[in-house]
Formats: C-alpha cells, sequence, structure tokens
C-alpha cells in the first residue's frame, strides 16, 4: 500500500469535515462533533503549514540539461584583441 500524498490527505480531511457541518447535530452528539470538527481543523492546519513550507516541484532543478534556459552570448567589438595589439611588446634579451 502507497502512503498518500499530503495534497490528498488533506482534501480527504476537507470532503469529511464538509460532510461534518452538513450532518445535522444530536443534542447528545453535539459535543462529540464538535471536537471531531476540532480535530478536523487543527490537522487541516498543520498539513497546510507543512507543505508551504516544503519546496514546490517548479522550484525543483531541471532533470536535464535540455530542461535549463538558453543561455544569451554577448561578445565585445574585439576591443581587447584591439587593445592587445595596438600595445608595443619589448623584447626581452
Amino acid at each position: 500500500m502507497t502512503p498518500r500524498s499530503s495534497k490528498e490527505t488533506l482534501e480527504s480531511l476537507r470532503v469529511t469535515l464538509q460532510k461534518l457541518e452538513q450532518t445535522p447535530d444530536s443534542p447528545s452528539d453535539g459535543q462529540d462533533i464538535a471536537e471531531l470538527k476540532q480535530i478536523l481543523l487543527n490537522r487541516i492546519a498543520e498539513l497546510e503549514a507543512l507543505s508551504a513550507m516544503e519546496p514546490t516541484e517548479v522550484e525543483s532543478a531541471p532533470s536535464s540539461p535540455s530542461d535549463l534556459p538558453s543561455l544569451a552570448v554577448v561578445t565585445e567589438d574585439d576591443g581587447v584583441k584591439k587593445a592587445l595589439d595596438a600595445t608595443p611588446l619589448e623584447k626581452l634579451d
């Protein structure tokens, strides 16, 4: 059995809470239902906080070099080469 993702667990908890809120409360079960709702709300908040701290898939590194953004190549107008050509060299004896 594979473990549920936090996203699936959150969705399941939200659906359960929604169904609880739509169920009419009987006077004898009122306190128990209120406690169960509070437990569900706390767990939902806990999972949302944990998922907010986890890095998202978008922030993960690219899996292959083809996934990397293309690089822009900037060249100078041979300014360095011209400067080197114009600089006189001294002969060493």
